[in-house]
């Protein structure tokens, strides 16, 4: 068998399978908390998970500091899926691009090369991206109503603190992250108030923001904290449904190529076609 043919295989199997690990392996224990002014401890590692971090954290040094800090923050948006962190995912990066240019030049195809390893470098940019923006639209989906808990436990008489820890103990979902790690913040010695600007940041959702700004004007003039999250709560849900309303005024406009690619031609043939050919056999 030919040696160049094995090899360039197992560097397609390699690229794939290092890949499919960066995107579902887990770190066996939990990240440390994700503030941008608290130290991250690594979490515990396999040997594989350890060599990519270390190719990663090489890798950091030579790559552009304005590229790097975009993907963190990109990373940090995106919930860091599946336990990922930035060392781990350059490590990746540079993996899988390395091993598809080998693929393709041992077969002799330079250029090729070049930009099959430039096009996997920035391929697991794109997978952040799209983790990120389905994370931000399903923090958007649920924050009228984790606020509107967030008002039932404030009118109960809960602190804001209190009520902010007992929606994020009974939740689940992005949000419902994003609230655990302001509560790790404010325990951890943060103010509140830099917590939630924290909060804000990493969610990257105007109505989160729109919320955070709200409560921190409502802490500064003294206005009851349960007004405002139900003044909040009320035009989430507004929001929300405008935003339903307007995709489903865009679905008529996205209908229509499928419609005349797919099924007009499908139906002319079924409805003309048998036509024609009576009037040909006809004539």
């Amino acid at each position: 068998m030919d040696l160049t043919l094995v090899l360039g295989a197992s560097a397609v199997v390699g690229a794939i399978a290092v890949f499919w690990w960066g995107l579902t392996a887990r770190p066996s224990a939990a990240r440390g908390n994700l503030y941008a002014g608290l130290a991250e401890q690594p979490p515990a590692q396999s040997p594989l998970a350890g060599a990519m971090r270390q190719l990663g954290t090489s890798a950091r040094r030579a790559m552009p500091h304005a590229l790097v800090d975009g993907l963190e923050v990109r990373l940090v948006q995106a919930g860091h899926p599946g336990g990922l962190d930035l060392p781990r995912l350059l490590g990746i990066k540079v993996t899988i691009s390395m091993l598809g240019a080998l693929f393709l030049f041992l077969y002799g195809q330079v250029v090729l090369a070049v930009i099959a390893a430039v096009v996997l470098f920035f391929l697991p940019d794109y997978w952040v991206l799209s983790t990120r923006d389905e994370r931000h639209e399903q923090i958007r989906r649920d924050s009228a109503d984790v606020i509107d808990q967030l008002t039932i436990c404030v009118e109960a008489g809960l602190g804001f603190d209190a009520a902010l820890a007992r929606v994020a103990k009974t939740t689940e979902g992005p949000l419902t992250d994003e609230l655990r790690r302001t509560m790790s913040d404010i325990r951890a010695g943060v103010p509140r108030s830099q917590a939630l600007r924290a909060l804000a940041d990493r969610a990257q959702v105007p109505e989160i923001r729109q919320l955070v700004t709200a409560l921190l004007q409502a802490q500064k003039h003294g206005v009851p904290i349960a007004e405002t999250l139900r003044v909040q709560a009320s035009e989430m849900r507004l929001k929300r449904t405008q935003h339903t309303e307007e995709k489903a005024a865009k679905l008529t406009v996205k209908i229509i190529f499928p419609v005349i690619v797919c099924f007009l031609p499908v139906f002319l043939i079924i409805t003309v076609v048998p036509s024609l050919l009576t009037v040909f056999e006809a004539l």
